[in-house]
């Protein structure tokens, strides 16, 4: 058999030890900075109102009452 045992689990100090050594400390630190300091923009869900009926029916909402399109207004 010639497989070779492949280590998976790496310890988070040796993840970072590597990182260190192939970025420089410098780099290593400043993208944990500006991981910690940037802020994730929370995303803004529609209103329930503002879905189509296929959307509504698959979270278990009932489908809206029928609004009459522009071109039935004539």
């Amino acid at each position: 058999m010639t497989a070779i045992p492949v280590k998976d689990d790496f310890s988070p100090s040796e993840v970072i030890e590597k990182l260190v050594d192939r970025h420089g400390l410098r780099a290593v630190l400043a993208a944990m900075l500006a991981s910690v300091i940037r802020r994730r923009k929370a995303r803004k869900l529609p209103p329930a109102g503002d879905l189509p009926d296929h959307l509504r029916r698959d979270i278990g909402l009932a489908p809206q009452a029928h609004q009459r399109q522009y071109w039935e207004l004539r």
